[in-house]
């Protein structure tokens, strides 16, 4: 209800089918009847062929191997999967798709071409300033942290803190 609330408002259009497979989170009578009410035509892929919503499932093929990817070349544990996906999902939409004709998918739906300046390499060194009333007078003035990915609510990156595990959010990072 939240991403089609989200999507309308960004798009200007209304959402008018929806297909996902048979999971629980899609079949309860509550949403059912929130799909009725909004006229949303619903769509359920028969169990145990996903090939019916293949482009789907080829995309999460495609970011799950991604992922994987990433996480593997930086040696990083898989408790960090969800950075990863979500890394990869900012990078693709970041990048040119047969899908959109001439355009990242972030161009089609924004309108304008992505800045693809911020890109830096997952799993990096990072390290992020840290302010001034956090500190001494001697103290060092950068603490060293892990890249896992950009920010969703602030123009920041999101880096880990090895010793911690600790997510930091900061703006101010040299890589």
């Amino acid at each position: 209800m939240h991403f089609k609330a989200l999507v309308e408002n960004q798009s200007g259009c209304k959402l008018k089918t929806l297909r996902t497979d048979r999971g629980g989170e899609f079949i309860y009578k509550s949403f059912l009847n929130y799909c009725k009410e909004q006229g949303i035509n619903r769509q359920l892929t028969i169990r145990h062929t996903p090939q019916q919503n293949g482009v789907a499932e080829r995309k999460n093929r495609t970011i799950v191997e991604m992922a994987r990817s990433m996480l593997k070349g930086k040696e990083l544990p898989n408790s960090f999967w969800a950075e990863a996906v979500s890394s990869v999902v900012y990078i693709l939409n970041q990048s040119p798709t047969k899908a959109v004709r001439d355009k990242t998918p972030f161009e089609a739906w924004h309108g304008r071409k992505p800045v693809v300046s911020q890109l830096k390499v997952f799993g990096c060194i990072a390290y992020s300033l840290v302010p001034a009333q956090n500190r001494e007078k001697f103290d060092e003035k950068g603490e060293k942290l892990i890249f896992v990915g950009y920010s969703d609510e602030s123009k920041g990156y999101r880096l880990i803190d090895p010793t911690t595990s600790q997510l930091v959010i900061s703006r101010d990072v040299i890589f």
